[in-house]
This record gives C-alpha cells, structure tokens and sequence, in this order.
C-alpha cells in the first residue's frame, strides 16, 4: 500500500471509531429520557411520579416548624415522635420535603435536627427528629397559620 492510502485508512477508520461512539452516547441520553418499560401485568400497580409528588406536598404542608437545630423559636416541644430519615431523592429540597411527609405521616407537626447529605450518583438523603410541638403562650411573633 502506498503511504498516502495509509492514511486514509487510519483517517477513515478513526472517523468511523468516532461516529459509533457519538452515535452510542446519543442513543443512550435519548433512552435514558424515556420512561421505564412496565410488565403489562405489573403496569397497574406501578403509580406515576406525579402521585408521590402530590401526595407527599401534601403530608408535608402538615408540618408548621422546621429546624437545624434542636429547638424551635416560638415553639415548645411536647412530645418525641421518632427519628426519621428518607433518601434516593434528586435535590435537597425533594429530600427535605420527603422527609417532612414521612414525619407528618407519624403523626408529627414539625421536625427539629434536620440534615440532608449527597449520598452519591446524584442522590441526595435527609433525616431528622419527628417532633409535636405547640406555641409557646405570649410569643409575639407566633401566628396559627405562619411557619417558621
């Protein structure tokens, strides 16, 4: 083979090494847009995001005080429920307000100590105390309906 066919063979070849690989990594982000195939079977046991969204804005609009600390200004705390934590979630917020719903769930009306941490591969956990709180009598800056 001649020298300049040499080249376009290597040319060739790593143009076409390039493509498969731009053609591959553009085939997995458009799977990965699509959503998850369901056994027909399994289909009607399988809720959308959209439910869990709504249900746990829900459960967690119950909850009047958050804090990082272990106490809440205006509030006193009457009773430990448990300690909770939740993960597998995309953003800190979505952790936090999970967390809030599964609180709410145990019968609490607010969560004191609350974390939330990157758990790895975009993940994001919280946890917390599940508290019952109640306002503390003669605190000018509490209001029924205001949350702290």
């Amino acid at each position: 083979m001649p020298e300049n066919s040499q080249w376009r063979v290597v040319v060739w070849g790593t143009a076409a090494l390039a493509l498969f690989w731009a053609s591959s990594k553009i085939r997995r982000w458009l799977r990965r847009r699509r959503p998850a195939k369901i056994h027909p079977k399994l289909q009607k046991f399988q809720p959308t995001d959209d439910d869990f969204a709504a249900k746990r804005r829900v459960e967690s609009e119950k909850i009047v005080a958050t804090s990082s600390a272990s106490s809440l200004v205006g509030y006193r705390v009457v009773k430990q429920i448990e300690a909770v934590f939740v993960d597998g979630f995309r953003r800190p917020e979505e952790a936090v307000e999970g967390l809030k719903a599964v609180a709410a769930m145990k019968g609490a009306n607010a969560v004191i100590h609350v974390r939330h941490e990157r758990i790895g591969e975009g993940r994001y956990a919280a946890s917390g105390d599940a508290v019952v709180v109640e306002p503390v009598d003669g605190y000018e800056g509490n209001n029924e309906s205001a949350t702290v």
